[in-house]
């Protein structure tokens, strides 16, 4: 289930199985780098947090980084106080019962980890944190809008072994560059 901030009549609801979203999923499954330029409101970051959760509950040991300009944006797509603050956390609240005994949970600011040893961390702009660790994936919101971005991912090359970046546009940054790159 995921929350429509813009429906007060029913705010719950199930994800919607559009074409175009399964086709990202398959392209960053397929990827080990994926750069996807994206207008808002077309529930991409949602769509990438509801990856994310899927690699932390089902593959064991998995270290996986959600990074946002702020470590407050990157905690409202992980984990923000109680479980209905942030996109992970409300996803898997609403998971059914059984789902969540299979694979139990402990949050803490920005940070989810399971009981078969995953983690999911949102973490701040820039290269510092990631350099010193080792990730299964990484993933950047709003790439374009990250002054840092080109330095974390530089960092993030040589330790992640899946790296998915997306944003708005937002001309003239690293982030703008790669995505209109004629190859």
């Amino acid at each position: 289930m995921t929350k429509d901030e813009h429906d007060s009549d029913t705010p719950v609801k199930p994800f919607p199985p559009k074409d175009y979203l399964k086709a990202v999923i398959s392209a960053v499954h397929e990827s080990s780098r994926v750069f996807i330029p994206k207008s808002r409101q077309i529930r991409m970051s949602w769509v990438m947090v509801l990856y994310a959760l899927w690699m932390a509950m089902f593959f064991p040991h998995q270290s996986i980084f959600i990074q946002s300009k702020k470590e407050e944006d990157a905690a409202s797509l992980v984990y923000d106080k109680k479980p209905e603050n942030s996109r992970m956390s409300f996803v898997y609240h609403h998971l059914p019962d059984w789902l969540k005994e299979m694979n139990p949970v402990e949050c803490s600011y920005s940070k989810m980890r399971f009981a078969n040893g995953s983690i999911v961390w949102g973490i701040p702009e820039g290269g510092h944190i990631i350099r010193s660790h080792t990730a299964s994936l990484v993933i950047s919101d709003e790439c374009a809008f990250q002054p840092e971005f080109e330095n974390a991912y530089t960092a993030a090359v040589p330790m992640a072994k899946k790296i998915v970046g997306l944003s708005s546009a937002n001309g003239g940054t690293f982030f703008g560059d790669i995505v209109t790159e004629v190859i």
